[in-house]
């Protein structure tokens, strides 16, 4: 099978840090869990030797760290449905299938490079954003069936992220000009764009609030939380020397689950690598809930709060990435 990826960095969204692992530190991926995770009960979703996912993109080059933020998988309303990019046939595309680990999924994309999807509340349909030469374009298409897609960016602009609002209404998004990004929402009524403040990965937690990650003056990204109806932003995570993205907040809104750089450590096999954390929304209780070598990030809350899926290089033999679910029950 081809595990190949092709990325087109200037088009992709990446965070930067420094980085103190050592590149060439050999990781026993073939491990599922390690001791420090007791207590956790991980699943397996996908099968690398059945399909390629499309991988989060993460890099250590020359002293420094970075790794992609798109959401490259989705949780449907229910939490009986999963869609998820794939690598196939030198294509990126989506594929949707129950959430039974025996079920067989369907292609429900027919483009060439996908960036990322996710549902709309009521489960019915995808918006993803499709990079084409030197842009990315928003895109619509419905869930169940036919390969009818509509394009929902202007032509010439780099669209990613896509998260539905809360009512269903708009698709919050990041636009980028340069380096530099900002928030936008498109109106599906209207077809309008608005542009509210920089910033990326906006996740909507109710009417008028959204999550989203900043890049702060030491580069380091934070997690801030927007009121775009009174106007008000507060910082709730940010650490030295650390970076904390692809920020969401639990069902019953209780925690907020997101992904960290670990440090790496004197133990052997060590290297600074992705985990999951969750952290409350008033930025207390900062807890790492993985601990793997391999990297784990891009967590999405099952709609019951009860599981946190996310992508992993746990269990394979060479650091293939997969869907993997743990549980959650942290009070």
């Amino acid at each position: 099978m081809q595990r190949k990826n092709t990325f087109l960095w200037l088009a992709l969204p990446v965070l930067v840090l420094l980085a103190a692992g050592c590149t060439g530190t050999q990781i026993d991926f073939t491990r599922s869990y390690v001791p420090e995770e007791g207590g956790i009960n991980f699943m397996k979703v996908t099968d690398e030797t059945q399909e390629s996912l499309s991988t989060p993109n993460v890099t250590r080059t020359a002293g420094r760290m970075t790794w992609w933020v798109n959401p490259t998988f989705a949780i449907n309303y229910d939490g009986t449905s999963i869609a998820y990019n794939t690598f196939k046939n030198d294509k990126r595309n989506i594929f949707v299938r129950s959430l039974d680990v025996r079920a067989a999924s369907t292609q429900r994309t027919f483009r060439t490079l996908v960036n990322d999807v996710c549902f709309s509340p009521d489960g019915k349909m995808l918006c993803f954003s499709e990079i084409v030469g030197n842009y990315s374009r928003l895109c619509l298409t419905d869930a169940a069936q036919g390969t009818v897609v509509q394009q929902v960016s202007p032509i010439n602009t780099r669209d990613y992220g896509p998260r539905y609002s809360v009512d269903g209404k708009r698709i919050f998004f990041a636009r980028a000009d340069g380096s530099n990004y900002s928030i936008w929402s498109y109106e599906l009524a209207t077809g309008s764009f608005s542009n509210y403040c920089y910033g990326l990965n906006p996740v909507p937690i109710s009417e008028e609030e959204f999550l989203c990650t900043r890049m702060n003056s030491d580069r380091n990204y934070e997690v801030w939380r927007i009121n775009f109806v009174k106007g008000s932003e507060s910082l709730v995570l940010s650490q030295d020397d650390r970076s904390f993205t692809t920020a969401s907040l639990s069902p019953d809104g209780k925690w907020i689950v997101c992904v960290c750089n670990t440090p790496s450590t004197d133990q052997p096999g060590s290297r600074e690598n992705l985990d999951i954390y969750v952290v409350r929304p008033d930025g207390s209780r900062l807890t790492q809930l993985t601990y793997h070598q391999g990297d784990d990030c891009s967590p999405v809350w099952s709609p019951d709060g009860k599981y946190i899926y996310f992508l992993s290089q746990r269990g394979t033999e060479k650091g293939e990435y997969n869907i993997w679910r743990m549980n959650f029950n942290l009070q």
